[in-house]
């Protein structure tokens, strides 16, 4: 298996197509300027973009429902938001890259959301038909220097969140019309579900083969509400869970991107569609490829498009109640420092920070992958 990525270094003159959102209207206004000059004219600060790939920059209904949802953050946490309409031209991850480090140079932002899967995306990793993506390049500021690149992709190495990066990649093989429609319905569960009250319960399920580490992790969540630990579970155990009322519900074993599997025995199995009857805002895989999605072509350089109706990171479109997921390594640990989300940005998230400031300055390990709407926050 050979890969390889280009690392060009990108000369400095580059002209990039800037979308401010106009908050009061669902229209973009289309400026072809360098960043840095067209910053210079922007008097309020930008808190977070939002970035929509070449497939659905001219669709007027999806710009209405992204000009709601700023309007809504606005009113919610005081945020500006700003978007950025992606070409064919800059629709590389490293130019991408670029803009993001020109407004948090000046403005210091929290956070972007990348919409649309042909939205070019570094590779995390690649085995057989999983793909994962990596968003280390656009979390980390200070450009290349800050990650590195090898023939399996961005290497998951200690690095400081400066940016919290979130997905919304609706599944490629579907027609533009479903996309549409689901890109439509996160935005609007987004606006119109921002008081979520924490309700302390935590419900997790894992596997006793991989949890030597993470069962302590877990049980220190009990400093902030009731934890229902689930070793082992049984398919039985797992389908009466999906009944329940979480404020965060877990599912941490053997994974790829459709599944868990959450007993030590081979049994336990945690589908992605499981997700959809969850009555929690905020869902976490812990495991193995559970960021990334199925691809038609085996172990290449690059994203391919998903081609799987089933994967974690679509439920977001699915699901009637979840808000954002965090798939990844979560419980990673072994260094004498925390590095993991449970250790990181749990406490802070719990405390009714949003999920992009309860993850940013911390050091993390994996590369873990947000999935839905990272101003999420819990109304304490």
């Amino acid at each position: 298996m050979k890969k390889t990525l280009s690392r060009t270094t990108l000369g400095i003159a580059v002209l990039f197509v800037i979308v401010p959102m106009l908050l009061a209207t669902p229209q973009f206004a289309l400026s072809i300027t360098h960043p840095s000059s067209i910053l210079q004219k922007i008097q309020e600060p930008v808190d977070m973009l939002i970035f929509v790939s070449p497939q659905y920059a001219s669709d007027a209904e999806i710009a209405t429902a992204i000009s709601s949802y700023v309007s809504a953050i606005k009113d919610d946490l005081g945020w500006n938001a700003r978007t950025v309409s992606l070409k064919k031209g800059n629709n590389d991850f490293r130019k991408i890259d670029q803009i993001i480090e020109t407004y948090y140079e000046i403005y210091k932002i929290k956070a972007c959301m990348m919409v649309g899967e042909d939205t070019d995306t570094a590779l995390g990793g690649d085995y057989e038909y999983m793909e994962k993506p990596s968003t280390i390049p656009w979390s980390t500021a200070g450009g290349e220097d800050k990650y590195e690149v090898s023939e399996q992709g961005v290497v998951c190495k200690p690095y400081t969140m400066d940016i919290c990066i979130s997905l919304l990649y609706p599944t490629h093989n579907l027609d533009y019309q479903t996309k549409k429609s689901h890109i439509i319905f996160a935005f609007e569960k987004f606006s119109t579900q921002r008081n979520i009250s924490c309700s302390k319960d935590v419900m997790v399920f894992e596997s006793s083969d991989i949890n030597t580490y993470s069962k302590d992790l877990y049980h220190q969540l009990e400093t902030y509400g009731n934890v229902y630990y689930g070793e082992d579970p049984t398919d039985e155990e797992i389908g009466m869970s999906l009944s329940g009322s979480y404020a965060m519900y877990y599912v941490h074993g053997h994974s790829n991107p459709s599944g868990t599997r959450l007993n030590a025995d081979g049994s336990g199995w945690f589908s992605a569609d499981m997700v959809d009857e969850l009555d929690t805002p905020f869902f976490g895989a812990d495991g193995c490829y559970v960021s990334g999605w199925w691809s038609d072509q085996s172990d290449t350089d690059t994203l391919n498009p998903s081609i799987d109706c089933l994967w974690y990171g679509s439920t977001i479109f699915t699901s009637k109640h979840v808000q954002v997921m965090v798939l990844g390594l979560l419980s990673q640990n072994g260094l004498s420092y925390p590095v993991s989300f449970i250790e990181n940005a749990l406490p802070e998230l719990l405390e009714g920070q949003t999920l992009a400031e309860s993850m940013i300055g911390d050091v993390y390990l994996s590369g873990d992958v947000v999935f839905g709407d990272p101003t999420f926050h819990y109304t304490i």
